[in-house]
């Protein structure tokens, strides 16, 4: 069952789901990714930018060391705890604030900001659930790349060692100074190794991170049209809601006509109501228009209130096609509705 509803989910998943995903906190978040960062930019700062926290603990470990075989009272053992744990403080705190910041950039570069309210979830306390998600296929696969990596690291290791053991063997015939300078080389290829393979790691754990995380959020044909639905609305509800505007528009619009000067028609399919204020328009307006129904909706509005109707086939389609409702009419219709108003306010008198 559980296999035919993952073979249905075959649509990428909503920027809706996505984004209601990460309001819930979940995320494809790779744990290798700020790991690899850290180490890596640790290591660069510690070889060439610590000379000077190197100095400072160095110096500690002197004033400490020369304490031995003196008698030492309890002010003494508050001084050396003072300088100890200044020192580590002072000289590492670059260190500790750089490790901060790695681990907050690497992981906003991932998911971006998001903030979840905090919920006691007391079912999080059930042990037994907790030991099924300690034993779960994914846990099974973390332990199975660590141990991958554990190994790969162990063999280049070897390699290496292979590699340079006649140099480890003449440290033999070395001075101290050329033995160090060795050690260091060969701890400079190691810490280079290392630091490739775990970087390497972080970028395949982050591309699969992200595949099985868009994975799991796909959705099923049903699921996008419901979703759709839900934020579109209802097509029925939609359909209704245009209707009762419609109407709605309708009603205004004969009110409008009620209270226009004159109904301007094609005998049968088209009437378009005009009004004209003197003093406070520049032109004439359309209140109202229509065809076919509508147009024998307006002519019946226009004779419930003894408003002119005037027969002009060419000019009542021109005005509905080229004049909308509330629109004052264009320039070059002005002579035909002079004539049009003068015959209107002649009838009026």
């Amino acid at each position: 069952m559980a296999d035919e509803d993952k073979e249905s989910k075959t649509e990428d998943a909503s920027a809706k789901k996505l984004d209601d995903a990460k309001k819930e906190g979940n995320v494809p978040k790779s744990q290798e990714v700020p790991g690899a960062a850290i180490l890596t930019f640790s290591s660069v700062y510690l070889l060439f930018f610590a000379g000077g926290a190197f100095g400072s603990i160095k110096d500690m470990m002197l004033y400490v060391f020369s304490f031995i075989g003196k008698d030492i009272d309890i002010s003494v053992v508050h001084t050396l705890i003072y300088t100890v744990f200044y020192t580590i403080v002072y000289s590492l705190s670059p260190l500790f604030l750089m490790v901060i910041i790695l681990a907050v950039v690497f992981n906003v570069m991932q998911f971006g900001f998001i903030t979840i309210p905090i919920k006691l979830k007391f079912e999080k306390l059930d042990p037994i659930k907790g030991m099924s998600n300690v034993f779960s296929f994914k846990k099974l696969l973390e332990a199975l790349k660590l141990s991958l990596k554990l190994v790969i690291i162990i063999v280049v290791m070897v390699v290496i060692m292979v590699i340079e053991w006649n140099d480890i063997l003449s440290m033999m015939d070395m001075t101290v100074k050329g033995s160090i300078g060795l050690i260091i080389q060969l701890t400079a290829y190691f810490v280079a190794s290392i630091l490739l393979i775990i970087i390497i790691f972080a970028i395949i754990d982050y591309f699969f991170t992200r595949y099985y995380y868009l994975d799991g959020l796909k959705m099923s044909k049903q699921e996008v049209k419901d979703e759709h639905k839900s934020m579109e609305g209802d097509p029925l509800v939609k359909s209704r809601i245009r209707q009762i505007q419609m109407k709605m528009s309708r009603q205004r619009m004969m009110k409008d006509v009620a209270e226009s000067d004159v109904v301007i028609t094609n005998p049968t399919h088209y009437a378009v109501a005009l009004k004209y204020k003197r003093g406070e328009q520049k032109a004439p307006k359309i209140v109202g228009k229509g065809i076919d129904y509508m147009a024998l909706k307006i002519k019946d509005v226009a004779r419930e209130n003894k408003i002119p109707i005037i027969e002009n086939p060419s000019m009542a389609r021109t005005l509905y096609d080229q004049v909308e409702i509330d629109q004052e009419m264009p320039e070059e219709f002005y002579s035909a509705l002079v004539e049009i108003f003068t015959y209107v306010y002649e009838l009026n008198k």
